[in-house]
């Protein structure tokens, strides 16, 4: 039988769905009733099932807090840590460090491992380096809050920089070296890749250790036009002896015969073998011939400075280079792409992954990418050396544990169908977390004013009013065009020699053509399309209405709702908040940064990321790249219609694509190769025999 209290008047109560009538329910002969769940036994057996779920429930959630605290902690950045005695030199660096503080490495191993079908996973494909946690290894100077809210950089106060000091880092191998070839052929019999027929073995080696001697004259191109501010050049090599021995002995790296070993020469090239720079949970995946596996390693060898120019030994410098063709302090590493992109949505079947060269190691990358920052179309590096920071390499490869972790232990190349891409993820990885930098600060930090992490009406209204301005000026109907650049802003990227001549820097002598620099905003920014900017899909159902919250917070209003719609679920509404903030202020990024009186805190660790994270776009009309494939095409392409018409270029690649084992036509082609090299590179380098 129902009983109600007095009745209630719900014409008044429309508004407040929390009233309604309190019911009393009774239900006839219930065991409350008949008291056979107040009896002192029956109470007694209840209390002990209580105590023993509770206590089960206890361990075991005290057993699964704790593995997922171990594979958590297992990647947190910590500065000054260090892997060895050598990584300790690298300036910013740390290895991983457990809470309690011990430098011991404590990330999961990196030994492939059978696979059990769980819910749970020590190593995830992806995971969310806090912006507090990886700015730990980021110093300022003092000069940065100017320059990045600004735009401006005063050389009287501060004084003029020094020219930057960049490492050369080479990728090489001498596979002409029996003893190189006898341990390579041993695990290719034991590779996935081994078929019943040979094939595999014997065509994919043709030429990807083939050696023209090219090592040589690229540095002799380094000695001649970049001498000035080579920090060091470091040569990353294979160990050989009589069989490989994991623990080193009886084993050597490989040098080259012509490089000169003593003193003065070591101080400025140093031979590095793999197992002294990768590390210590990946050494048992060595020795590798996957130059990919190699390059996802190249952040951990030791130095002084933090930022380096990896090169492979088919690329050469053609005319003198300044620091800032590669990296500036005040304008971060240089990038150049080509027209090719890729926007993985979700990884397809064999069929429909690309095959060839390094299309499906972009292709998964790409998945890896928006998986972490959102879809959207992200363009290949182009095929010269790359420049890039070791401390972002290092928090790029540590945001993708999974495929890092199985991208190390790639023996040979292609040996699963999928192998995270170093430069390609290092790159965007770059520009993202740039991006995703000024979008936490502006939501985050700026807007949320009372640090309470909801965006209230009052808050929601500032946001409207700093974005219409630019909306109104910036915004288009027309879907083909990108929105338009704001007339009263300054492009950054024409200024970029003069701001670099007035601090003290040289200005770029080969990369010239400057396509955009962050402080212009993110690369993300530059051909964003805002015609169907909607405040209701970028911020929220009803964000631009106080009446969705007017008696109760709206769940999707939360700072962290609104970021992850913004930086995430839509990355092209974060593009264009971005464009539309920036269109107010002529210079500098001040519009989206958290006020420096109320929110000191907070400034510092977004200038710090944005220090970190900092990125140039070049151009790549300095770069000659040429496949060369047989004598003929050599001689025509690289002698008669460039060499001998005097013609230069900034930077060349020549990639070996001859696919022949002809020992006749392959010494035809390296007769033509020589004459290109000693036409352009004649002079004896400091460091040979």
């Amino acid at each position: 039988m129902v009983r109600s209290q007095s009745p209630v008047d719900y014409s008044k109560t429309m508004l407040s769905p929390r009233i309604l009538p309190r019911l009393f329910i009774n239900i006839p002969n219930s065991p409350i009733e008949q008291g056979t769940f107040t009896s002192r036994r029956m109470r007694r057996i209840i209390s002990l099932a209580c105590c023993l779920a509770v206590i089960w429930a206890v361990v075991d959630r005290w057993n699964t807090v704790h593995s997922e605290s171990q594979s958590y902690t297992a990647f947190r950045l910590m500065r000054h840590a260090t892997i060895d005695s050598k990584a300790s030199q690298w300036v910013g660096g740390g290895a991983v460090m457990t809470s309690q503080g011990s430098t011991e490495t404590t990330e999961p191993t990196s030994r492939p491992v059978k696979e059990e079908h769980t819910l749970h996973h020590a190593l995830p494909d992806v995971i969310r380096i806090s912006f507090e946690e990886a700015v730990r290894d980021v110093d300022l100077d003092g000069w940065e809050d100017e320059w990045l809210s600004a735009g401006h950089f005063d050389a009287e106060k501060h004084g003029p920089f020094d020219e930057p000091k960049i490492d050369f880092v080479y990728n090489w191998v001498n596979g002409s070296d029996e003893a190189f070839k006898d341990i390579r052929h041993s695990y290719e019999l034991e590779s996935p890749l081994n078929d019943r027929d040979g094939k595999w073995i014997s065509q994919h080696s043709i030429n990807r250790y083939r050696d023209w001697d090219e090592l040589r004259y690229s540095l002799r191109s380094l000695d001649v036009y970049a001498k000035g501010f080579i920090n060091k050049i470091q040569l990353l090599v294979n160990s050989v002896g009589d069989q490989y021995q994991k623990d080193g002995t009886d084993m050597r790296p490989q040098r080259p015969t012509w490089l000169r070993d003593d003193d003065e020469t070591n101080q400025h090239v140093q031979v590095l073998s793999h197992e002294s720079f990768f590390r210590e949970q990946d050494k048992d995946c060595l020795p590798t011939f996957n130059s990919l596996s190699i390059e996802s390693q190249i952040y951990m060898t030791p130095s002084s400075t933090d930022q380096l120019f990896a090169l492979s030994d088919d690329m050469f410098l053609g005319m003198p280079h300044a620091a800032s063709d590669f990296y500036s302090p005040l304008f971060g590493p240089t990038m150049g792409f080509k027209s090719d992109h890729y926007n993985v949505k979700r990884l397809g079947g064999k069929s429909q992954i690309p095959s060839f060269g390094e299309k499906p190691f972009v292709y998964y990358t790409s998945y890896l990418l928006n998986h972490r920052f959102g879809e959207r179309n992200r363009h290949v590096q182009a095929h010269f050396g790359h420049s890039v920071s070791r401390r972002v390499m290092k928090e790029a490869m540590a945001s993708f544990p999974e495929p890092s972790a199985k991208g190390a232990c790639e023996r040979f190349r292609g040996e699963s169908r999928f192998q995270i891409y170093p430069w390609f993820a290092s790159f965007h990885y770059t520009i993202e977390r740039f991006r995703e930098a000024l979008i936490w600060s502006f939501i985050i930090s700026r807007s949320d004013e009372n640090s309470d992490g909801y965006i209230d009406w009052t808050e929601r209204q500032r946001i409207l009013e700093a974005v219409e301005p630019g909306w109104r000026q910036l915004s288009s109907n027309d879907p083909s065009k990108p929105a338009a650049q704001s007339p009263t802003r300054e492009r950054m990227y024409y200024k970029l020699p003069q701001i670099l001549q007035k601090a003290g820097l040289q200005p770029p002598q080969v990369n010239v053509n400057v396509l955009w620099t962050s402080l212009d905003g993110p690369e993300t920014i530059r051909n964003v399309k805002c015609n169907d900017f909607s405040v209701d899909k970028c911020f929220g159902d009803s964000f631009a209405s106080s009446l969705s919250d007017s008696s109760s917070p709206n769940p999707d209003f939360t700072a962290s709702n609104i970021f992850s719609r913004l930086s995430y679920q839509h990355p092209q509404c974060g593009d264009c908040l971005i464009k539309f903030l920036l269109a107010s202020q002529p210079r500098g990024l001040e519009p989206l940064l958290p006020p420096k009186a109320k929110k000191p805190r907070e400034r510092e660790t977004i200038i710090k990321a944005l220090k970190k994270y900092q990125h140039t776009i070049i151009d790549t009309d300095a770069m000659k790249f040429v496949m060369v494939k047989d004598a003929e095409q050599a001689e025509t392409e690289l002698l008669e219609r460039t060499i001998r018409r005097g013609k230069e270029y900034g930077q060349w690649c020549l990639n070996d694509d001859v696919m022949t084992e002809s020992a006749e036509q392959v010494g035809h082609v390296r007769d033509v190769i020589a004459e290109v090299f000693e036409s352009l590179w004649p002079l004896k380098g400091r460091w040979e025999r």
